[in-house]
């Protein structure tokens, strides 16, 4: 899509919702299907990980099928839960028993269930907005995910967990404008394409 880092982040947000809304079902449910193969072939659904994912609001790529392959094949699969105060998500295992409430945003929370510290996760699939060919992510707006990984952005080297992006291939854009507290992901899946850091480059 042709938007560039001149376009304001709200007027990115306006267009690329408008634009998700008008995915079929059926080109929905390929691509869900296509992100699973993307994961497994990166080796990102492999039993003995921690994973986290969400729940999907509104458009948003659904990683349901993604969380059921994961749990079937023994993964560990937490879900976000929002604090009452601040920006630092809980992470709230999924299992056959969790019974569920709408948080703060109106999106399902579980109430019950082990918790895991952010930085014990092995692997994180995100929701976004919007994204552009240097991993940056543009997400709802709230800052949770970015102030709960913040410690990525310190590290000189390499560590857990991955963040993944999960977006359809009309959420990309041609640059996106960045804050200094933005992270950039290590993979964004889309149903057509797996994007990947460029290169040598790391988290600032």
């Amino acid at each position: 899509m042709n938007i560039t880092c001149l376009s304001g982040k709200s007027e990115v947000r306006r267009s690329i919702r408008r634009t998700r809304a008008l995915i079929s079902p059926l080109e929905r449910h390929l691509a869900e299907l296509a992100i699973v193969a993307k994961a497994k072939q990166l080796g990102l659904l492999r039993r003995g990980l921690k994973i986290a994912a969400y729940i999907p609001a509104g458009s948003e790529f659904s990683p349901w099928i993604l969380m059921l392959r994961a749990l079937a094949g023994g993964i560990d699969v937490y879900v976000p839960k929002v604090p009452k105060r601040g920006r630092k998500l809980q992470f709230v295992r999924l299992d056959a028993q969790s019974r569920w409430k709408l948080g703060p945003h109106r999106i399902l929370e579980p109430l019950n269930g082990e918790i895991c510290s952010p930085r014990d996760l092995d692997i994180v699939f995100m929701p976004l907005v919007a994204f552009d060919s240097n991993l940056a992510r543009l997400g709802q707006g709230g800052g949770y995910y970015d102030c709960t990984f913040e410690f990525r952005r310190w590290r000189r080297e390499w560590k857990k967990p991955r963040l993944v992006g999960l977006a359809f291939d009309e959420q990309h854009v041609e640059q996106l404008a960045t804050d200094r507290w933005d992270l950039r992901l290590d993979y964004i899946l889309t149903g057509q394409q797996i994007w990947r850091c460029p290169q040598g480059e790391k988290q600032l």
